[in-house]
């Protein structure tokens, strides 16, 4: 796809369509996508109090879409990308967009244009 300033695969823009159409989802996938194999509590990803409960409503979401698989240690619940290659793949894409581009296909979703 070319609109703009933005060249992206017609798979991944589907992809962020239906996972991550909303900034904060788009900002929790681009982070699993840089540490897509480190294990995280949602205390440690999320940093404003404000945003608690916006975030876990994110993180759960991310969860049952099977994008992210929740363990527990310890009585802690910690949760990493998921082990399905064809969802980290397109993951680890989103990742590569810069801020910028991500914005861009964010408005693109946004305004409803087909891809």
């Amino acid at each position: 796809m070319t609109t703009g300033e933005i060249a992206i695969e017609e798979n991944l823009y589907q992809f962020i369509r239906k996972y991550a159409g909303e900034p904060l989802k788009m900002e929790l996938l681009a982070f699993w996508g840089r540490h897509p194999n480190a294990k995280f509590s949602k205390f440690a990803m999320y940093h404003v109090e404000d945003y608690r409960e916006v975030f876990c409503r994110a993180l759960e979401d991310m969860a049952e879409a099977g994008l992210v698989d929740a363990h527990v240690y310890n009585g802690t619940p910690l949760y990493s990308l998921t082990t399905n290659e064809e969802k980290r793949r397109l993951v680890m894409k989103l990742a590569t967009l810069g801020w910028d581009q991500q914005q861009l296909v964010l408005r693109l979703i946004e305004q409803h244009l087909p891809y």
